[in-house]
């Protein structure tokens, strides 16, 4: 995940913003257990990630305590440990290691290498290491499509989306099914936004993007490139908020669904629109 799944700050009532930072500063204290330089990898996405799950499995109300912060020099309020926490720190790490991994292959540059043996866990959770192997699978996939400069963004797409619904499906229950579409539809978001908002850069450095080979890119400004396809990315990034949104209505929670709500509605709608008309980038620390 990249950094795109956020709140809409401004329609959060303060305790909701709180508690949502005390889970971003417990995901950061669990991967700091595991992973000291890993933290700084830390991404909105797996906050949501932790919270989300926590919210629909987790029984007891989340226990909030002070703790003093080295990297902010001073105390903080954090969620207690859980398992989803913890599930969602190793998903953070192997996600970030995979990521350093990917850029040495694109880059050919060692210190991508170097640092990738650096972001990893002496130990998973149980549930995490049944993941790696199906994660492993969709990006070998994706990056063989990426390879030989796929034109087919659903089809490139589709790797990622599966993924997050992966990541997100953790358990056989009543939930695995909605889970799964909600995580699917999630990542092909994710993918499509990404692959949007790093268009520019992309071009500058000669960076393979399914986007540039989909609409036939033939080297003009890349501004007027990125105004004519608009309305073709939009369609498609709305579309995958509608299927989101239906599948976010068939979840139960047991707390928490205000902050979850805004997510889901406002979050990412707005991050469309703001990625889509030229504005701001993903976001990656609070």
């Amino acid at each position: 995940m990249f950094g795109y799944v956020v709140p809409f700050k401004p329609e959060l009532k303060i305790r909701e913003y709180d508690l949502y930072k005390a889970y971003y500063c417990g995901l950061c204290r669990e991967i700091s257990k595991k992973s000291v330089l890993s933290k700084f990898m830390l991404t909105y996405d797996m906050t949501f990630l932790s919270l989300l799950l926590s919210s629909i499995y987790e029984k007891e109300r989340e226990e909030i305590k002070k703790y003093f912060c080295p990297y902010k020099a001073k105390n903080i309020f954090s969620i207690d440990s859980n398992q989803y926490l913890k599930y969602a720190a190793d998903m953070n790490i192997i996600l970030s290691n995979r990521k350093l991994i990917d850029n040495y292959f694109d880059t050919n540059n060692p210190i991508y290498s170097f640092i990738a043996n650096f972001i990893r866990a002496k130990q998973y959770t149980e549930i995490a290491k049944n993941k790696i192997s199906k994660i492993d699978y969709y990006l070998k996939q994706l990056r063989n499509l990426e390879k030989h400069r796929c034109n087919n963004i659903d089809e490139i797409g589709n790797n990622f989306a599966e993924i997050t619904s992966e990541i997100l499906t953790i358990n056989d229950d009543k939930y695995s099914k909605i889970m799964r579409q909600f995580g699917y539809n999630l990542g092909k978001w994710i993918y499509t936004i990404d692959a949007f908002d790093d268009l520019e850069k992309d071009i500058k450095y000669k960076n393979y993007n399914p986007i540039l080979y989909r609409f036939n890119y033939k080297g003009e400004n890349p501004k007027e490139f990125k105004l004519s396809i608009k309305d073709n990315m939009e369609f498609t990034l709305i579309k995958c908020l509608d299927e989101i949104s239906k599948a976010f209505e068939l979840l139960e929670f047991k707390r928490n669904r205000g902050i979850i709500e805004n997510i889901v509605y406002i979050g990412l709608e707005r991050k469309t629109k703001s990625i889509i008309e030229g504005g701001c980038k993903s976001e990656k620390s609070i």
